[in-house]
């Protein structure tokens, strides 16, 4: 009679890679995720392939299939990633401090979302990829991720327009003209690069575009 250790496993039972036997490798789901966003931000979703995420990623093809069970979670998961990064950026320096008011504290706003899409150009790529057309993805971003942040915003703005802090423009404007403006160098740096013979990818490049998009959007402090 065979003992329990001989006994073969059912042919559906799903196991885990070889490397995961140990217990779950969190740097190397962290590695794939920064991995996928990059691949997808340059290829788009048709185009990413899961086995060059992988290779990117220094991780076995497997662990793929293991932590996220498919290319739409996984893309998923990296887009979640990325704006749960966002979101902690920004919480960091939305708090009201003492003597603020809502101008003080869009300027903080925008400085922290410069720095954030200067050091990841890949975000604002993958965000104007899938913001171009209509589909399930598309809608996604927007629901989960894009329209809490974007009407947060938006009372914001509208808040400090109403006491003249800043001038008053359509907030939808107000909303894609602080994308476009804040993002578009980074995440299309080889043009910068090749036309103004800039290299966006700098420290003080991105130190001086904030500086550029608060004068422009928020024009002068009260008096």
């Amino acid at each position: 009679m065979a003992s329990r250790r001989s006994r073969t496993r059912s042919p559906g039972r799903k196991t885990r890679p070889r490397r995961e036997a140990a217990g779950p490798d969190v740097s190397a789901r962290e590695r794939i995720l920064v991995a996928a966003l990059q691949v997808f931000a340059e290829q788009g979703f048709d185009g990413a392939r899961t086995r060059d995420i992988a290779e990117r990623a220094g991780a076995n093809l497997g662990l793929l299939t293991y932590y996220f069970e498919g290319k739409e979670n996984l893309w998923r998961a990296a887009v979640t990633r990325a704006f749960d990064e966002l979101n902690a950026d920004l919480a960091e320096v939305a708090a009201v401090r003492p003597g603020d008011d809502e101008r003080s504290q869009i300027e903080r706003l925008l400085r922290r979302f410069v720095a954030f899409v200067a050091a990841r150009p890949e975000f604002m790529r993958l965000m104007n990829d899938e913001g171009k057309r209509d589909g399930p993805r598309m809608r996604w971003l927007a629901d989960h991720h894009v329209a809490p942040l974007s009407a947060q915003l938006r009372a914001l703005i509208e808040r400090a327009q109403s006491r003249g802090l800043i001038p008053r423009v359509p907030t939808v404007s107000a909303h894609y003209i602080a994308l476009g403006a804040a993002g578009l160098a980074f995440s299309q740096a080889p043009e910068c690069a090749y036309l103004t013979g800039v290299d966006p990818t700098t420290a003080s490049f991105a130190e001086a575009h904030a500086d550029a998009l608060v004068a422009l959007l928020l024009g002068p402090g009260a008096p």
